[in-house]
């Protein structure tokens, strides 16, 4: 029991702490949900970006002068938007535990990886569950991770947190 505290204001306590968990539930769901589709996704890229190409579930389009490709696959419920960074053997000493530093503060729902041998920018998202609102902050945030990757490894949107 919490020092000075009455049982009655306890429960008054634990009863707030839940209705408030219920309602940032709810609140989260809420705004989250999107029912996003291919077709909305283009829109967005077509009005955000420029010299967009369809093949298909990929979409591959430019943004800021930042190569970007959007992969989907709606009987999955996934989407994924990656551009390219530098050659894994390109990266200078410390700069892979930047990024990975980085996945944890600043680079927020993008986030840095490897495959292929190269170090891309994505977001990795459900359809079902995708927003407007957070597709257009997807591409804007893979691509300020990708401009930003060797100096501040920051997504633009804000720092969660704090660095070393």
């Amino acid at each position: 029991m919490l020092k000075g505290t009455e049982p009655s204001q306890l429960n008054l306590i634990s009863t707030m702490k839940v209705l408030l968990l219920f309602a940032m539930i709810f609140t989260t769901t809420s705004s989250l949900s999107g029912d996003m589709t291919p077709e909305r996704m283009v829109d967005i890229i077509r009005a955000m970006g420029e010299d967009v190409r369809e093949h298909g579930n990929v979409v591959e389009f430019s943004y800021q002068e930042v190569p970007m490709v959007l992969v989907f696959d709606p009987k999955a419920d996934r989407m994924r938007l990656i551009t390219p960074i530098l050659a894994v053997n390109e990266l200078k000493p410390g700069q892979l535990e930047k990024a990975m530093e980085a996945n944890f503060h600043s680079a927020l729902d993008a986030r840095y990886a490897i495959s292929q041998n190269l170090v891309w920018a994505v977001f990795i998202h459900p359809l079902s569950d995708l927003s407007p609102k957070l597709m257009e902050s997807a591409i804007r945030q893979v691509a300020t991770a990708s401009t930003t990757f060797g100096e501040s490894y920051s997504s633009g949107e804000l720092v969660f947190g704090g660095g070393e």
